[in-house]
């Protein structure tokens, strides 16, 4: 055995061993940004174009130790030493940046059965190609083994998202067996239990409507309304598998349309026998291109609906006139809610008081009533007009309607008032839409305090597709009325909006700028002063913000 044969065969099996970490850090970094994406490949690959997702760092090292390596073809023998270090130090920082941003992220990953499977695959590509890489080039070529290895790690490197989209789509057909298998077993639970289902869908509002829904049939009847956020088909048949029970009368369940047939599979996992569809707008354009395309999507719920003999609630105020005349043309039977004289629940006024939403309402079958919630922002106005109008269509007298109401509970971050001391909060920090944003802005002059100022945390909106511009101006403009301070998180996201406040906005008035919404948090806990009201619109997560860092 050679004097040298030793430290570097165990700088080998060191790099070996530290590769392995490495394909595992990584793949559990990437992981994360792939279950935001909710594995949806296209899209992931789209985040690691247009954010830089590739790694740099871990390749610009190895490419380092290539550099050293022509230096042994001149005699440099002790090149290959730092060869090596550079290639093994390399390795540690992927390893430590993997880490830093799983450390990091907002929405941490959820290391679910099926997340756990793809890394596990992810780990086992990733120590087959790059064996076959290094055994193709030492053997091959032939080449040194720090040669052989440093070329392994920078395709390891470049390759991890690409294995991790290949581990999903070869336990894809495993992920579909076990999928069936739920959907079934949810399926002969709802036929068996027979709830009444109640289908919610909209571009926003559904999450809002069905907490109020849920509350005010809660009063009169068990009531099981899918939690949070929850609008997939696998997280609908969860909450079936696992929180339906006999004495639940109804069964609220929030529809999310990911596509054209989205609502329609839903419907048949669940088929609802009264709808709800909230607004027709522009959340999830990039989705569907085309106004056209959201509506016949959303409105694939109406069309199920209707085959089961009932009713679809719509809120014609936030619906494209054009297109719901031609369904009320049709004959499919709908209960109309808005402002307008023909809907057969009409809004009279809201008004927005610092204890709630108060707002007067005309019914062809209850007369003028008023109703009060103690929820925030005037748009919850239309939320609440639906949930009335769907709770009496089920029967429910509207005395106890109104009493329901008065203890409404706010729905997390949307919207919500919490109020820490002298500081008024106002966090809508989920998923931000055009008229919430609006509200939340008319919003901060109700509840200042007279000394306080009026304070805007956000990173704008997402999925507006081509009316991104035009909307975050037009919101821009109104924060220059209603801010007094801006922390604009990428702002380079949004330069329509940062355009349009810096333009209108008084001279006391300033716009700071952050790269992640942790740095504009740290500037409130610094700066922020008694009888101050805060809004937060929107907090995206980590996919908008800025790269990895890889």
């Amino acid at each position: 055995m050679t004097t040298a044969f030793f430290p570097y065969s165990a700088a080998l099996i060191l790099t070996a061993l530290l590769g392995l970490v490495f394909a595992h850090q990584r793949g559990k970094a990437y992981l994360m940004y792939f279950q935001q994406e909710e594995y949806d490949a296209k899209r992931f690959r789209h985040w690691l174009s247009a954010h830089h997702g590739r790694d740099r760092a871990t390749s610009v090292f190895a490419l380092a130790a290539g550099g050293l390596c022509f230096g042994l073809s001149y005699g440099f023998a002790w090149l290959e030493a730092l060869g090596w270090a550079a290639l093994i130090f390399g390795l540690l920082d992927g390893i430590r940046r993997s880490r830093r941003s799983l450390s990091q992220a907002k929405k941490p990953l959820v290391m679910t059965d099926r997340a756990k499977r793809i890394l596990q695959l992810h780990v086992l590509f990733s120590a087959l190609l790059a064996g076959l890489i290094y055994a193709g080039v030492r053997f091959g070529a032939p080449a040194s083994n720090l040669a052989a290895s440093l070329i392994a790690i920078v395709v390891l490197a470049q390759a991890s998202p690409y294995l991790l989209m290949l581990a999903n789509a070869a336990l894809q057909p495993f992920e579909n067996r076990v999928k069936a298998r739920f959907l079934e077993e949810a399926r002969q639970k709802l036929r068996r239990l027979d709830p009444y289902i109640i289908g919610i869908t909209g571009s926003y509002g559904k999450t809002s409507t069905k907490s109020i829904l849920a509350h005010i049939l809660s009063s009169a009847a068990p009531t099981l309304a899918t939690p949070g956020s929850v609008n997939t088909e696998m997280g609908i048949t969860r909450v079936v598998r696992e929180q339906l029970e006999p004495e639940h009368r109804y069964f609220i369940v929030e529809m999310g349309a990911y596509g054209p047939g989205s609502i329609a599979r839903l419907c048949r996992l669940a088929p609802p026998k009264l709808g709800v569809i909230t607004a027709i707008g522009w959340a999830h354009y990039e989705r569907f291109k085309q106004i056209e395309t959201v509506f016949d999507a959303k409105f694939e719920l109406a069309d199920a609906v209707a085959q089961s003999g009932g009713t679809t609630i719509v809120n014609q105020d936030a619906i494209p006139g054009h297109l719901l005349q031609k369904r009320l043309s049709d004959g499919t039977p709908f209960i109309r809610v808005g402002s307008d004289k023909d809907c057969t629940l009409r809004l009279v006024s809201a008004d927005q008081t610092p204890d709630g939403v108060r707002l007067e309402i005309v019914g062809d079958d209850m007369g003028e009533v008023v109703l009060h919630a103690p929820l925030y922002g005037l748009h919850q106005a239309h939320n609440i007009m639906a949930a009335t109008a769907a709770a009496h269509s089920l029967g429910m007298p509207i005395d106890a309607i109104r009493a329901a109401l008065s203890s409404a509970p706010q729905s997390r971050h949307r919207l919500e008032v919490v109020r820490s001391g002298d500081i008024t909060i106002i966090d809508d920090a989920y998923n931000s839409n055009p008229s919430g944003f609006a509200s939340g802005l008319e919003l901060l002059d109700i509840l200042k305090a007279k000394d306080g100022r009026r304070i805007l945390i956000t990173p704008g909106m997402v999925e507006l597709g081509e009316k991104h511009e035009e909307e975050h101006h037009k919101l821009g403009e109104l924060a220059a009325r209603h801010v007094d301070i801006a922390l604009v998180v990428t702002p380079e996201r949004i330069p329509s909006f940062v355009t349009a406040y810096e333009a209108q906005k008084p001279s006391h008035a300033q716009l700071l700028r952050f790269d992640r919404q942790e740095d504009a948090q740290n500037w409130i806990k610094a700066h922020a002063q008694n009888g101050d009201v805060i809004l937060y619109e929107n907090n995206l997560p980590d996919l908008y913000e800025k790269p990895p860092g890889f």
